[in-house]
């Protein structure tokens, strides 16, 4: 649960989120919408639509989270039809109830629903749209990932020297570099998504476009080991090995079954993985 609100706070620092509050909190003052600009005074809606539009960008960002990490849709081509529509259907209700608990003369059509959640969909397509512009890092090439590795280590650490602080020693893996700042932390492991990997550290994960074997190369400096022609892991986030008819899967700090061909099976023996616990039980099941 820890890891799921670090995640989450590192998920409301996106420089996108308080344009989106700004600029839909606005409309809904100005323009009124669902019957609003008629049944509730401007007082009201000063209050009424930055707070709802608070809540829904709070409530969006776990939407989002439980998207890109049990869903898998990181693809802003994936990722943002998905999350759209999940928000509709998680927000239209309670703010269609709301409003008709708060309007002093509330006129709805019997659409008006439907027309709440295209409000929705929009606007959290338009958020998806504008955050992706905004960090074009995530899910996506950039020309700071195919720069040489050198120039974006050196930025970083005048950045990191500038502040005063950092999580990168002298040490840190290559690849870390080639992430941003926020998800700049001790690695988890790597996977391959297509033609991308995936990075996920304990600060996050993101997507570059680069292939296994050239991120595997970057990440000296943290012991680790191929598991499967897809999959990489730090040794020190591995919490436990599983085994379940015939295959092996390692279990990860950020809650991440990994399994294990047998090509490299010899050498996740030799690393000595503790079984999870539970695991000798289900095996004899």
């Amino acid at each position: 649960m820890a890891g799921f609100w670090k995640i989450y706070w590192r998920a409301l620092k996106i420089p996108a989120l308080p344009v989106i509050w700004v600029v839909a909190s606005l409309f809904g003052i100005v323009a009124g919408p669902f019957n609003t600009l008629e049944s509730m005074s401007l007082g009201a809606r000063v209050i009424f639509w930055p707070l709802s539009v608070a809540v829904g960008i709070l409530i969006g960002a776990a939407i989002r989270i439980f998207v890109r990490r049990k869903l898998g849709f990181r693809r802003f081509r994936y990722e943002a039809p998905t999350l759209a529509g999940l928000s509709a259907l998680v927000l239209t209700a309670p703010l269609y109830l709301l409003v008709l608990l708060l309007a002093t003369d509330p006129k709805f059509g019997g659409f008006e629903i439907f027309h709440m959640a295209a409000y929705i969909l929009g606007l959290s397509m338009a958020g998806s749209t504008l955050r992706h512009w905004m960090t074009p890092q995530q899910g996506r090439p950039r020309r700071a990932q195919e720069a040489p590795v050198a120039a974006a280590e050196k930025e970083a650490r005048r950045d990191v020297e500038a502040a005063g602080e950092g999580t990168l020693s002298s040490r840190a893996p290559r690849l870390l570099y080639r992430l941003e700042p926020d998800l700049r932390a001790p690695l988890i492991r790597l996977a391959v998504n297509d033609h991308y990997v995936d990075v996920v550290t304990e600060a996050g994960e993101t997507s570059l476009l680069i292939r296994l074997a050239d991120a595997i190369a970057e990440t000296e400096g943290t012991p680790g080991l191929q598991v499967h022609r897809s999959h990489w892991v730090a040794r020190d986030a591995v919490r436990g090995l599983r085994k379940e008819k015939g295959r092996t899967f390692l279990q990860m700090a950020d809650g991440v079954e990994v399994p294990v061909s047998r090509t490299y099976q010899p050498q996740v023996e030799a690393a000595g993985f503790r079984n999870s616990p539970g695991a000798d039980r289900m095996a004899a099941q």
